[in-house]
């Protein structure tokens, strides 16, 4: 079934045209991916499937039958709004009154527990009963628990961006839709949820259309990708690798068709350098089309561009921490690290949010003071600190201002000189925004800016928080490139999979409580290391419960009676069973289960939780009894 086509689509934003005569459809269960360069109209064509803007031209046909869910690049929420509240706004009833339970189960966990309370409580449950609202009341416990989303009144405004986002995906996938649009959904997130929403994702049936920079996640759950590319829209069949082979092969058509342009160019200019007099009267036709040839020629030499800046060499000495510390309030953030580095190192900072990424990359870069320790930096060592911050530029000031403000020239590694001008056109600016005020270009192009002013400070020791938000495919590839080729030294955080893997060979690791431990490897090697080391611990705790149970029936000086003794036979087995069926309920909570064909799943697997506890107790008290 078809849930939206748009036929002949026209976008323009300030006067500039993002997408013209574009035509596609989405169809129930379609997996797509929507990606172009920064500022080609991705969250604006997104806006428009949404109905929250309109298009200039052409028309977008909506299914009846389509309930549309979905989550913004940048999460809206009003002043004071809890994130009850946000998850709960303009409700169907049936949410309404999951909203009211949530509310009155967390103040009974708190130790209210009054006449007036539990009448409210035994008249919600009836009602959620004949609303049958149980299968949605275990899809969002199952989100929110997942996502570690506790303290439900805690107000939006002063959540971080990840707790934002994740308070926005829940809000988003309980509802009960049939077409998921995702703006940049990786953003802010941590590793461990974008892995956990990609395999909640890669099982569901309902169709979805996303925006994103995450090449894993592009490569692991999409079908079709959707590209922007020079105002028109081209469709792939496949993931992300197929879109590359299949992108290459209209490349190459392009790259044959560019070498005709190039011939008929080489005759048109002797045409038009005949002047005026010569051509008069000829048709007027043919200077168009020379006109039309050149600037599909600058279009094809602006898509090869790539990054490059100079190198002020590093000293001896680059940077030494000797035992450095950092606490916040009275809360340790980082205790005592020592590091010694060398050039030519990347890092990568990997680690829970909240556990002192940020920290550490301003410690380094002395925008902080270590309250321990000592942070020793060689007087030729230079940081490049790309920051989260580094959006917030003069909206007024014009782009190709905001460079000449550094520097009139510019000159690279191999001695050849830039005008910013050509600096721009080399990082993927087209001309028609040189002279454009900075708060008319998109957030991506602001980032490509603001990385541009960093590079030509000439660095030697990059640190870069967050990198990837906000920067569009080709950026990241040519950033990926121009950082393997840096000869100096990278720190970076990022929840960005497949950047890592291609630009680090070591991880600091950041455990949340403090520590920081070194890593040899790119993130991929460190996740399959750290899945093992569980692993092992695992069956460790296991192997070693079974040997205290043992030990304690060994060690039993007297024998139990008849009725004890078979409790305790079959409560062990009892215990087993329960622990498996709770651990097979945890699988199914981490990969999205939604409680539709179960509607008491997890107030089942609450009851089992603590009838476990209470068998151990049970247990722990016969088996003293057996060895006394």
């Amino acid at each position: 079934m078809n849930l939206i086509s748009i036929d002949k689509l026209s976008i323009s934003k300030g006067g500039r045209i993002l997408i013209e005569d574009a035509s596609f459809g989405i169809d129930t269960g379609d997996r797509i991916a929507l990606i172009g360069t920064n500022g080609s109209g991705k969250s604006s064509l997104l806006k428009v499937l949404t109905g929250q803007e309109q298009p200039d031209d052409g028309t977008v046909s909506r299914n009846n039958s389509l309930y549309l869910s979905q989550v913004d690049q940048h999460p809206h929420f009003k002043e004071g709004e809890t994130i009850l509240d946000f998850i709960f706004r303009d409700a169907t009833p049936q949410m309404e009154l999951v909203r009211e339970y949530e509310s009155l189960t967390e103040k009974m966990a708190h130790g209210d527990s009054s006449e007036e309370l539990m009448e409210k409580f035994h008249d919600l449950t009836d009602q959620m009963e004949k609303l049958d609202a149980w299968a949605l009341e275990g899809r969002i416990k199952s989100f929110l628990m997942e996502l570690k989303l506790s303290n439900f009144h805690a107000e939006m405004n002063s959540l971080s961006g990840g707790m934002v986002k994740k308070a926005a995906l829940v809000r988003a996938l309980s509802q009960d839709f049939n077409l998921l649009i995702l703006d940049e959904p990786t953003n802010h997130l941590d590793i461990p949820t974008i892995e956990w929403l990609q395999e909640y994702l890669s099982k569901q049936d309902k169709a979805f259309i996303l925006v994103t920079h995450d090449r894993y996640f592009l490569e692991g759950i999409c079908e079709r990708i959707v590209e922007i590319d020079d105002q028109s829209i081209y469709q792939y069949k496949g993931n992300y690798s197929r879109y590359l082979e299949q992108k290459a092969v209209r490349q190459n058509i392009e790259e044959r068709k560019q070498s005709r342009i190039q011939t008929i160019l080489r005759n048109e200019l002797k045409w038009i350098q005949r002047g005026p007099r010569a051509r008069a009267g000829k048709d007027k036709k043919r200077t168009e089309n020379f006109y039309n040839l050149m600037d599909q020629r600058e279009n094809e030499q602006i898509s090869s561009a790539e990054f490059s800046s100079s190198y002020r060499r590093l000293g001896k000495k680059i940077l030494q921490l000797k035992n450095i510390g950092f606490a916040y309030d009275r809360h340790t953030i980082i205790n005592p690290f020592s590091y010694q580095f060398r050039r030519g190192e990347r890092i990568g900072l990997i680690g829970p949010n909240g556990s002192g990424k940020t920290t550490f990359l301003n410690l380094i870069s002395e925008r902080l003071q270590p309250d321990d320790g000592i942070i020793d930096k060689g007087l030729n060592t230079h940081f490049g600190y790309f920051d989260q911050t580094g959006t917030i530029l003069d909206g007024e000031q014009k782009v190709i201002d905001y460079l000449t403000e550094y520097a009139e020239t510019i000159t690279l590694s191999d001695g050849s000189r830039l005008t910013p001008s050509q600096l721009l056109d080399r990082f993927l600016f087209p001309k028609a925004l040189y002279y454009t005020p900075i708060k008319d270009i998109s957030g991506g192009e602001r980032r490509r800016l603001y990385l541009i002013r960093i590079l030509l400070t000439n660095p030697n020791f990059l640190l870069f928080d967050e990198p990837t938000n906000d920067l569009d495919l080709q950026t990241l590839t040519m950033l990926e490139e121009y950082l393997q080729e840096f000869p100096g030294c990278v720190i970076l955080v990022s929840h960005d999979r497949y950047f890592l893997d291609r630009v680090t060979d070591f991880q600091f690791v950041f455990d949340g409580k403090g520590n920081i431990s070194g890593y040899a490897g790119n993130y991929s090697d460190y996740k399959a290391a750290d899945l093992d080391e569980k692993t092992q611990k695992k069956q460790q705790q296991k192997q070693k419960k079974s040997e205290t149970r043992q030990k304690v029936k060994t060690e039993s000086p007297r024998k139990l009676n008849f009725k004890e003794k078979r409790e305790l036979e079959s409560i062990e087995d009892e215990i087993l069973e329960m622990e498996g069926e709770i651990e097979e309920l945890e699988k199914r909570f981490s990969s999205g289960f939604d409680g539709s064909n179960n509607k008491d799943t997890v107030k089942f697997y609450n009851d089992k939780k603590n009838l476990v506890e209470l068998k151990y107790a049970r247990w722990e008290e016969l088996a003293a009894l057996d060895q006394g």
